[in-house]
């Protein structure tokens, strides 16, 4: 498929030898052609390296040293990739078939700036996690992160004069996607599920971290106006989701 584009996929870890290598083989199984796989490691001293280590000759780049985070692993990925196209998988993700990204592509894409799918939510801790995660790109966005990142493709071109913010640790793809909304960038959606997420990462636990940040991010993105009519809304969600967690599915 050397008439097709080429996708970088880029895959943070950290201390993830549990899972790190079903999400390599599920990036390597993939039967498009015209990929490379780039692995950013933080730093791990469980394994993980050592897995890793064991795919040299089928990963495009892989590097390891201290980071202050997933987002900062991400930039590096990003700033070392060649790819017109970007996707990122979690460690302790993996792709939810073998032919996902030939799906992806074959609606036409030439003006498109993101391309996204489904997700499908496993290892559930909270009964308001969706089992199957349908993303969306329209004005709810304002409200929560409707887009989630490993349901997303992105265009090269978003990242010309942009990285993600690393102060922001649990948010950053939000605030992403805040931005590329207010820039009302052209967009498609492919009805398939594209990976299979376990859905216990902090971004899942509705922490006080999570709230603060997007409160943060909704001032720099949305303005004060905006900001002020988020608090209460935002507390709200924060109270409401704690109290449901003691909930049973």
């Amino acid at each position: 498929m050397s008439n097709q584009p080429l996708v970088s996929i880029i895959l943070p870890v950290y201390n993830a030898v549990a899972t790190i290598e079903n999400a390599i083989a599920s990036a390597l199984q993939l039967t498009y052609s015209n990929k490379e796989l780039i692995i950013i490691d933080g730093g791990s001293n469980d394994g993980s390296i050592e897995i890793i280590k064991s795919f040299n000759g089928r990963i495009a780049h892989f590097q390891t040293e201290k980071d202050t985070g997933v987002y900062d692993a991400i930039n590096k990925g990003i700033a070392v990739s060649k790819g017109e196209w970007i996707y990122i998988l979690g460690a302790d993700d993996r792709f939810h078939s073998s032919g996902i990204i030939e799906k992806i592509f074959s609606g036409g894409n030439k003006h498109d700036k993101i391309i996204f799918g489904q997700v499908k939510n496993v290892g559930r801790l909270h009964p308001r996690i969706p089992e199957l995660h349908k993303s969306r790109f329209d004005h709810a966005i304002r409200w929560r992160n409707t887009l989630h990142q490993q349901a997303v493709f992105y265009h090269r071109s978003l990242f010309q004069s942009f990285r993600f913010d690393t102060s922001l640790k649990v948010l950053a793809d939000y605030d992403l996607h805040l931005k590329l909304y207010s820039e009302k960038i052209k967009w498609q959606e492919v009805d398939v599920v594209v990976a299979v997420c376990q859905a216990q990462g902090i971004s899942k636990r509705f922490d006080r971290q999570l709230y603060a940040e997007e409160l943060r991010m909704k001032k720099k993105r949305m303005g004060f106006l905006f900001w002020l009519i988020s608090v209460p809304v935002v507390a709200g969600k924060y109270i409401f989701k704690k109290i449901t967690s003691y909930m049973h599915f």
